[in-house]
């Protein structure tokens, strides 16, 4: 009976003193469950703070011209975004408001490295600042932060070429997690040792499956964002639907 109360004292020790982080995906529009999930968001915001917010792509649709008040309805938090398709005609303008130099780009948050990738134009000149900027990297946890997902079920599958192009890497130095959009729905799948989670239910309109991948654990047609906790032992990774209601997660340890 100790040794149970003594591992639950150190879970909530744990618990109490990780870093947490929250990503969406495919979200500025102007959709009955956009405000929804971004209200439950602040939710989160209040009950625990948030130290950043990340995003997978799709930052405002129809052609990426930024909408303020999308942005305030968030959590009041930085954001470290990633651009989709969508964002493709207005890149420069998104740019600049989020205060990123270029949309690829690298940035350390205490125990966790965010690699942002631009998937809709992956050079060769960006495959090799990837390589380099992995090796260096000696953070606990690697996360790559990208828009078109390496694996989906969802209607435009995974992308066959980057998986070509960034896969090696992602096994070579060991990234923990791949976080993609641009399907409208809420997928996890794990290839190659690597966790990859589809989180594109945001705000856009939602969509459903179409051929179920071999890789895939859960797939489901639902608004959706996730909350990363990190230690430097654990990442737990936990996605919720408009009502807050948990609806997935998934925890890697060192």
């Amino acid at each position: 009976m100790q040794k149970l109360s003594w591992w639950l004292i150190v879970c909530i020790f744990l618990s109490a003193h990780a870093q947490r982080l929250a990503v969406i995906g495919d979200w500025g529009a102007e959709s009955p469950h956009r405000p929804l999930v971004a209200a439950a968001m602040n939710e989160q915001h209040r009950q625990k703070p948030l130290a950043a917010l990340l995003t997978v792509g799709d930052n405002f649709y129809p052609r990426g011209e930024p909408v303020l008040r999308f942005v305030q309805d968030l959590p009041p938090v930085r954001f470290y975004p990633a651009f989709g398709n969508h964002d493709v005609p207005a890149l420069d303008r998104q740019l600049e408001l989020f205060k990123v130099e270029r949309p690829y780009y690298t940035v350390r948050l205490e125990h966790v490295e965010v690699f942002v990738l631009y998937s809709e134009d992956f050079s060769h000149t960006q495959r090799r600042w990837l390589e380099a900027a992995l090796k260096a990297s000696r953070a606990p946890w690697k996360i790559v932060v990208l828009h078109r997902p390496l694996y989906s079920s969802g209607l435009h599958g995974g992308s066959r070429s980057l998986r070509q192009a960034l896969e090696p890497l992602l096994t070579r130095y060991q990234v923990n997690l791949v976080l993609a959009g641009h399907e409208h729905n809420y997928e996890r799948l794990e290839a190659r040792g690597i966790v990859h989670i589809v989180t594109g239910g945001g705000g856009a309109w939602l969509r459903g499956f179409m051929s179920v991948r071999p890789q895939s654990k859960v797939r489901l047609s639902s608004p959706n964002y996730l909350i990363l906790e990190a230690t430097a032992e654990h990442l737990l990774i936990v996605a919720y639907n408009e009502k807050n209601t948990a609806i997935d997660q998934v925890e890697i340890k060192r």
